[in-house]
């Protein structure tokens, strides 16, 4: 069976998850339903969303649906392994990089390197204070979410929530519509930004603008990139939208990320 549960946050954590726009998820895989429960308390009066598994072959299921943002697994499951369950959530696309706790007894331990090796972010030895558990995931959120913040293509950096840019370090002049263009398309590579979503212009007072001004805009970028080193290039795909690329002249440089999904 499984369940969610979410109360009000208490402020003080708040501020911890002050990164996502909305409340975090947390996948609970923990057959003990003591330690569950209690997990699950601390969870929910921090403000968290709170789904549940409790063997292996849900816990991936469950992971799969729900797209969490931590998943806090028991390393040890009487139906099943969560090392596996590790393995599995780390071979899916949609959950290859959500961030993995895993609560293990010393005993179970056999070597940090073993458990990283699993897909493991980090690791909290039981008995445990939840405290502690926490403090954990509101760490791997903080470092998820600076690592969604910025973008490289190549020589080209944006700052996601701003549009800000910079071609190898230096700054590019760019107007308020430029900015959100360029967001769109680093918000979206390395896929396609779709002229939907571009032609919702949050520089506009009526937050819609049309084609042919997102054309303008995406021209007047694309020339301020050539004349900034080049390198990086936007394409058009017709009816669809537009991608930032490498050009023949630039190198691929990706971030580390914590995430494939799209970021807001």
């Amino acid at each position: 069976m499984f369940h969610s549960a979410v109360v009000q946050a208490a402020p003080l954590y708040c501020q911890g998850v002050g990164a996502l726009s909305r409340p975090a998820t947390v996948l609970l895989v923990e057959d003990d339903a003591a330690v569950a429960a209690m997990l699950r308390r601390h969870l929910a009066r921090a403000g968290m969303i709170v789904y549940e598994a409790t063997t292996q072959r849900d816990a991936v299921r469950r992971a799969a649906e729900t797209a969490p943002d931590v998943v806090l697994l028991d390393l040890v499951l009487t139906e099943g392994a969560g090392a596996e369950v590790c393995r599995q959530v780390r071979a899916s696309e949609p959950t290859s990089e959500v961030p993995i706790i895993v609560l293990t007894a010393r005993g179970e331990l056999a070597s940090k390197a073993e458990l990283f090796a699993l897909g493991a972010d980090d690791y909290v030895v039981k008995p445990f204070d939840p405290a502690e558990i926490l403090l954990r995931i509101e760490a791997l959120l903080r470092r998820r979410a600076q690592a969604r913040s910025m973008r490289r293509v190549g020589p080209l950096t944006v700052a996601v929530r701003t549009g800000d840019a910079w071609m190898n370090g230096e700054p590019i002049e760019l107007t308020a519509g430029e900015r959100g263009v360029l967001a769109e398309l680093a918000r979206a590579w390395p896929a396609l930004a779709p002229r939907e979503a571009l032609a919702h212009a949050p520089w506009r007072e009526d937050r819609r603008t049309s084609e042919n001004v997102v054309e303008a805009l995406v021209g007047r970028i694309r020339r301020k990139i050539q004349a900034a080193g080049g390198g990086v290039e936007i394409r058009t795909v017709r009816r669809s939208g537009y991608l930032l690329a490498l050009s023949a002249t630039g190198r691929a440089e990706r971030e580390p990320q914590y995430g494939k999904e799209h970021m807001s």
